[in-house]
C-alpha cells in the first residue's frame, strides 16, 4: 500500500509541475484532460461519498475484491482505488481478506462495512461505474455534437438509389439531411418512409464517448443502454505505470447512437425515469441519443398524442437545451442535440399547429410510385430473389390488380414475390419460379 501511495503521490507532483490542476474534470474538462485517466478520488469530479457507497456496494455482493477487481467493477485506475481502499481501510469499513486469492491482496467488509453498505443501498442500488459530474458529460457533447457526423448530401443521394423514388424526392431528403435539422417524412403508408429512415441512420458514422452513468445533483443517471447503444471494442492500452496514456474508462465509446421508437413511445420516455424501488434514474430518450439521430415512426400513433409530444420539444428545438426534473423537483438543463426524424402516414396539418411545423423546417412527402416506378421496382424484387422477371406478368398484374384504381405502393411488389415464396413452401432466400398463376394467387390472398 505504502509503495502505491508513493507511486501515486509522485503522479500528483508531476501534475503540479506540468500545472494542470486537479479540479479540471469538475470545471469543464479540456478534450485531452477529459481523456486521461483519474488518478485519485478527487480527481473524478463527484462527491467521495458517492465513490465509497459504490464500492461498499460492490464488497456487499462480491464478498470480498482485490484492487484490480475493484478498478474493474469500478472504471477506475489503481491509484484511485488505492484511494477508495485506503478509506475503506482507515475508517473500519473494510479490511484485508485472509485466505488465497489469484488477484492479489482481496478485501471484504467488517461488520461496520456490511451495515454501511446496507445504508448506501437503501440510498439506491446503483453498482457499476462511478458516475462522471454532469459538467463533463455536458462538455463531453458539445465537443462532438452532431456537426460533426458525416450526413453529406451526394452520400446520402448515393444510399436513397436503393430505392426507387424520384429525384426530386432523393434530393430534398438529402438536402434536409445534410443541413441535421428536424425532418418530417410523410405519405401513404408501404413507400419507403421507414427504409428511409432506416438509412439515414446507417450513415450518420463515427463514434462518440458517452458516461456509463451521470451524477445529477446527487443522483445517478443511468445513460450507456445497451439495447440502445453499439460498444466500440477497444483496449485499455498503456501499462499501470503509465495510466496517463489511458482513457477514462467511466465513457465508452460508441457509434454514433440511432435510437428508434415507435407506437410504444409514452411520455414518460421523454422524461428522467425515476425507479421507486432501486432510487435510480434511467435516461429519456433524447438525451441516450445526443450526438446521434433520434427516430420517431408512425408519428401519431403513438400512446401519447402527437400534439403533446411535439409540444416537449418545441422549445429544446428552438435552443438546443432539454429540462430535466428529477423527483426531487430539481431541474437540470441538458444539450439536445439530435437529428430529429419523424415518418408518418397521417396528413401533417392533422399533427400539430402550424407554429410547431414550421419548427420542423423540413417535410418531405414520400409519392405512389408510378406504374413506370412499381415496374422498376418488381424487376429489382426478383431480381435479389435470384428470379427472372417475365414482363408480362407484371403488365398482368397491373391490368387485373390496379385497373379498377387501386393505388399502387412501393411495396406490393415484395409483398406479392414473399406471398409466391410462401405458397411454394420456400425458405427464406430460395429460389422461386414465377408465373401467373402463382403471382395471381398471391395477389388474391394480398388485397381485399
Amino acid at each position: 500500500m505504502i509503495d502505491t501511495r508513493a507511486r501515486r503521490l509522485r503522479y500528483h507532483r508531476s501534475r503540479r509541475a506540468r500545472r494542470c490542476p486537479i479540479t479540471t474534470l469538475i470545471a469543464g474538462p479540456t478534450q485531452e484532460d477529459h481523456a486521461s485517466e483519474p488518478l485519485s478520488v478527487d480527481e473524478l469530479g463527484v462527491n467521495r461519498a458517492i465513490v465509497r457507497d459504490i464500492a461498499l456496494k460492490t464488497l456487499f455482493y462480491d464478498g470480498r475484491a482485490s484492487r484490480p477487481q475493484l478498478a474493474r467493477a469500478l472504471k477506475l485506475s489503481l491509484p484511485a482505488v488505492d484511494d477508495v481502499v485506503h478509506t475503506l481501510t482507515r475508517d473500519g469499513l473494510a479490511a484485508p481478506y485472509v485466505g488465497e486469492t489469484t488477484d492479489g491482496q482481496a478485501y471484504a467488509l467488517t461488520a461496520l462495512g456490511y451495515a454501511r453498505a446496507e445504508e448506501a443501498l437503501r440510498r439506491n442500488s446503483y453498482v457499476g461505474p462511478v458516475p462522471v459530474p454532469l459538467s463533463a458529460y455536458v462538455a463531453q457533447v458539445r465537443k462532438q455534437g452532431t456537426g460533426d457526423a458525416r450526413l453529406v448530401r451526394n452520400d446520402v443521394a448515393r444510399a436513397l438509389s436503393a430505392l426507387v423514388l424520384p429525384e426530386a424526392t432523393v434530393q430534398r431528403i438529402a438536402w434536409a439531411a445534410e443541413s441535421r435539422k428536424p425532418l418530417l417524412i410523410h405519405g401513404a403508408s408501404g413507400n419507403g418512409k421507414t427504409t428511409i429512415a432506416h438509412i439515414l441512420g446507417g450513415l450518420l458514422g463515427g463514434t462518440i464517448r458517452i458516461p456509463y452513468a451521470i451524477e445529477m445533483m446527487g443522483q445517478i443517471v443511468r445513460v450507456f443502454d445497451e439495447s440502445k447503444h453499439r460498444a466500440v471494442a477497444r483496449e485499455d492500452g498503456g501499462a499501470e505505470d503509465d495510466l496517463r496514456s489511458r482513457g477514462d474508462r467511466r465513457w465508452v465509446e460508441v457509434e454514433r447512437p440511432v435510437i428508434w421508437c415507435g407506437g410504444e413511445l409514452n411520455a414518460s420516455s421523454l422524461e428522467l425515469t425515476y425507479d421507486a424501488d432501486t432510487r435510480l434514474y434511467e435516461a429519456p430518450l433524447q438525451l441516450k441519443a445526443n450526438g446521434g439521430i433520434l427516430i420517431i415512426d408512425d408519428l401519431g400513433r403513438q400512446q401519447v398524442p402527437a400534439v403533446q409530444l411535439l409540444n416537449r420539444w418545441i422549445v429544446a428545438l428552438e435552443s438546443q437545451v432539454d429540462h430535466l426534473t428529477l423527483h426531487t423537483g430539481q431541474m437540470a438543463e441538458m444539450p439536445f442535440d439530435v437529428v430529429l426524424v419523424f415518418s408518418t402516414n397521417l396528413p401533417p396539418e392533422h399533427l400539430a399547429d402550424e407554429a410547431f411545423l414550421r419548427r420542423i423546417r423540413y417535410k418531405v412527402r414520400v409519392e405512389n410510385p408510378t406504374a413506370d416506378e412499381f415496374r422498376d421496382i418488381f424487376r429489382r424484387e426478383c431480381y435479389a430473389r435470384g428470379v427472372m422477371c417475365d414482363e408480362r406478368i407484371v403488365e398482368d398484374v397491373l391490368r387485373r390488380w390496379y385497373g379498377d384504381g387501386r393505388e399502387l405502393r412501393g411495396c406490393h411488389a415484395r409483398d406479392i414475390l414473399d406471398g409466391v415464396a410462401d405458397l411454394l413452401g420456400a425458405p427464406a432466400g430460395a429460389r422461386t419460379s414465377l408465373t401467373a398463376a402463382l403471382v395471381d394467387e398471391a395477389c388474391a390472398a394480398y388485397f381485399l
